[in-house]
């Protein structure tokens, strides 16, 4: 599963949504590509990041071209940034925190509840600007 830092750090995750010529060739080496399209804050924060924690695993595929990515933030800037595939099952953690050589990489179940759920709230983010998260605190 994904490292990501102290999550008691996070206080925004906002959601990047990735056109596909922008993911083609990123690699997870810098900043993921993309437009933030909605920001979860407070209680969201926590719901979100159990998701992703809580993503099953699954054997790793190749094509790699993700459509959302999570931008971590506390009070200072970014912390990090999780880009996922759903199609390839891959996922990238980029630090900006440590001094790295690569992104962390990651395989999940996208078949699986958390992922399930998961991409259901970044699409609905994707489309609508007051997100959609507070239905999946309950």
């Amino acid at each position: 599963m994904p490292t990501i830092g102290d999550p008691g750090r996070v206080l925004v995750i906002d959601v990047l949504e990735i056109v596909a010529e922008q993911a083609r060739g990123w690699a997870g080496r810098s900043a993921a590509p993309g437009a933030v399209v909605d920001s979860w804050d407070g209680e969201q924060v926590d719901a979100v990041l159990s998701m992703v924690t809580a993503l099953p695993e699954a054997e790793q595929m190749r094509c790699f071209v993700p459509r959302y990515a999570l931008r971590l933030r506390d009070a200072a800037g970014v912390l990090a940034e999780i880009a996922f595939c759903f199609r390839c099952r891959n996922g990238a953690v980029v630090s900006f925190e440590r001094a790295a050589w690569g992104p962390e990489w990651f395989a999940f179940d996208p078949d699986r509840p958390p992922a399930l759920w998961l991409l259901s709230l970044l699409r609905t983010a994707a489309g609508a600007a007051d997100g959609g998260v507070e239905r999946w605190l309950r």
